[in-house]
């Protein structure tokens, strides 16, 4: 569906707005964004960078968690230090995009936002994220939700309930496991709210690969180039450190390393079965996704306005402007606007359980 329709579609049905959460049915599709980018920042490459430019003096206190994983792995998980975190009896996980981890302005923004709002906030570090080098020959990857699900069913335990928020590829990974174990859910877990979601990973990475995204995949490049390396030390019969250079494409990249130590026959069996899209339509909990409409990193296969309007629980938006984990403007002392959209959005769930 082209953008051209999405708007047609989106005009011509009678849409929920941002607070209706559960209808008797499918429309979950939203129309009229209440986000409105600044008018004197309208390019969607500033729009990406300049709020994590900008939000980089933040300073949150973690301490850290280490959940031990089947395989013998671990993620690690920070915790938002406040005096009366213990006694909290709600939850939020925020998961960070590729490349990113707790220290991420765009995460510690959000862990911000929901520690004010008194939920117990953890910040997970997909593995090989957290500034120390996983045990596995593999890292983290778009598809990979073992981790999430042990932090899930460990943290379900302690808290009566359980929010997601991820972002670009940690988006990927809460909505595919939301959808993949809906029918095994922890109850505690309530609501997942996604931002910026390459939900078709070969269009993504299309779009990447693009002459005008050339400064994201260099910069993207050259930080999996480093892991690589780092891999080297523990492991060295490790042979890709070498080749890493070579890799100008994540079709490179994951056809050469993520593929085959993974399992997957290459890089596009990796992106079709990873893909949060073959199992969205098995989300049986409320689910926001927000991707902008100008995000440089997204096709238009990333916006699966289709599933949406069939499903009861998936609410897409798909505000004009924001770029790629941007959405700038004026802060509010509770937060942003993605921010406070994941808040009263998580709260409308759970008015409405």
């Amino acid at each position: 569906m082209s953008f051209g329709q999405m708007r047609n579609f989106a005009s011509n049905r009678s849409l929920r707005g941002p607070g209706c959460l559960v209808c008797s049915q499918a429309v979950p599709l939203i129309a009229n964004s209440t986000y409105r980018s600044p008018w004197w920042i309208s390019n969607p490459h500033w729009q990406t960078i300049l709020p994590n430019v900008t939000r980089r003096r933040l300073r949150i206190r973690y301490r850290r968690e280490r959940f031990e994983l089947p395989d013998t792995d671990f993620v690690d998980v920070d915790w938002v230090k406040s005096g009366d975190q213990e006694s909290r009896s709600r939850c939020c996980i925020v998961i960070h995009g590729l490349e990113g981890n707790s220290q991420a302005p765009y995460v510690k923004a959000m862990a911000r936002t929901f520690d004010r709002a008194n939920y117990a906030v953890g910040a997970l570090n997909l593995r090989g994220c957290s500034g120390e080098p996983n045990r596995l020959e593999r890292f983290y990857h778009c598809g990979d939700t073992l981790g999430l699900a042990e932090v899930m069913n460990r943290v379900a335990e302690r808290y009566g309930e359980v929010y997601v928020v991820g972002f670009s590829l940690g988006g990927n990974v809460a909505l595919k496991y939301f959808g993949e174990t809906s029918s095994c859910l922890p109850k505690p877990v309530r609501a997942v709210a996604a931002f910026s979601v390459p939900c078709e990973l070969q269009g993504g990475s299309d779009s990447l690969a693009e002459s005008g995204n050339r400064f994201y995949m260099k910069r993207f490049a050259r930080l999996l180039c480093s892991k690589l390396r780092d891999k080297e030390d523990l492991y060295p019969e490790f042979s890709y450190a070498n080749s890493c250079l070579e890799m100008k494409t994540f079709y490179d990249f994951d056809g050469t390393y993520t593929a085959p130590l993974n399992g997957f026959c290459d890089a596009v069996d990796y992106w079709t079965q990873s893909s949060c899209t073959r199992s969205l339509d098995r989300i049986d909990r409320p689910a926001l996704l927000v991707n902008a409409k100008n995000d440089p990193f997204l096709s238009e296969a990333c916006y699966p306005v289709e599933i949406a309007r069939e499903s009861k629980w998936l609410h897409l938006e798909i505000p004009e402007g924001g770029g790629h984990c941007g959405f700038p403007g004026k802060a509010s002392p509770a937060g942003y606007w993605h921010e406070l959209r994941a808040l009263t959005f998580f709260e409308a769930a759970r008015n409405q359980s």
